[in-house]
């Protein structure tokens, strides 16, 4: 079998909102509403599972730890 490309991570969500019409309840503009009124941008979610260390320093709600 030939090597298929493959991806890690899909943050695309066009095909969902044109085929079923759905609409994401966190995204940006909900992040930034959520920074003016001085609380966290992350979803419940994303608090839940907490951060994954992608970076090699800390900065806002993203951390290595």
């Amino acid at each position: 079998m030939a090597d298929v490309p493959t991806l890690d991570r899909v943050y695309a969500n066009e095909l969902a909102r044109d085929l079923l019409g759905w609409t994401p309840r966190y995204d940006f503009p909900a992040a930034l509403e959520r920074l003016a009124a001085g609380a966290d941008p992350r979803s419940p979610l994303a608090l839940e599972v907490g951060a994954k260390g992608y970076h090699a320093e800390s900065f806002g709600p993203y951390t290595t730890r």
